[in-house]
Parts: C-alpha cells; sequence; structure tokens
C-alpha cells in the first residue's frame, strides 16, 4: 500500500479546499492506505482541539470535524507545521493529543522517502 502526504493548507478560510482534503486523505485511509496529514499556513486550524470546526462543512460533504475525527480515530498520522501555528498565535496546548508538531525538514525528508504527496 501506499503512504499519502496530504499537505492542507486552509480550514475556515477555504472549506472547499480543507474539506476535498480531507475526504481525500479518508478515503485513502479506508482503502488501507497510511496517511500522514502536514497541516501548514491556515491548514494548522484542523488539528484545534476547541469549537473551532463545529458547524463548519461545505455543502454535499461531512462536516470538518467529523471528517477529521474519523482521521484521528482509524490512525492517520497529524503533523502540525511550527511555525504556521505560532504565527497564528497558538500553542501546542489548542491541538488535538494525536497531532505532532513537525517542522520542513521532517516534512522533506518524509517526501523524498517516496510517499504520494498531495497538496490542498
Amino acid at each position: 500500500m501506499a503512504h499519502f502526504f496530504v499537505n492542507i493548507t486552509h480550514a475556515g478560510n477555504d472549506l472547499d479546499r480543507a474539506t476535498v482534503g480531507l475526504v481525500l486523505a479518508k478515503n485513502a485511509l479506508t482503502e488501507g492506505h497510511e496517511v500522514t496529514l502536514f497541516l501548514s499556513l491556515d491548514g494548522v486550524h484542523l488539528a484545534r482541539s476547541d469549537n473551532y470546526l463545529h458547524g463548519m462543512q461545505e455543502p454535499t460533504f461531512p462536516p470538518l470535524l467529523e471528517l477529521r475525527d474519523f482521521l484521528v480515530q482509524n490512525g492517520a498520522k497529524f503533523w502540525i507545521c511550527a511555525g504556521c501555528y505560532k504565527k497564528r498565535g497558538l500553542e501546542e496546548a489548542h491541538f488535538i493529543p494525536e497531532a505532532t508538531m513537525a517542522g520542513a525538514a521532517q516534512a522533506i525528508q518524509t517526501m523524498a522517502s517516496g510517499v504520494v504527496p498531495v497538496y490542498y
């Protein structure tokens, strides 16, 4: 099976891109592939543990919170861009416990290992 590296750069600022990125990740995971989500720029908000995602839903798609929780419960890895969350005034305590802080070096190392990169 393949390893999908899904870089999502949007959340509430572009529900369409955030939703499609999470849907792709969900489908890859459901088909038995390994999934790592690298949440950068505004995408870091997708891993927040507060009420940020509540009520966010693109028409004809499941809510963002439902998609995110499915991925968490089924073993997707969540990497948060360290510089991106700090720029947005967030701290590690603002994120779900399953999230790991990651930098560019870790992302590049993973992409160099032959994963399937996808960007939203």
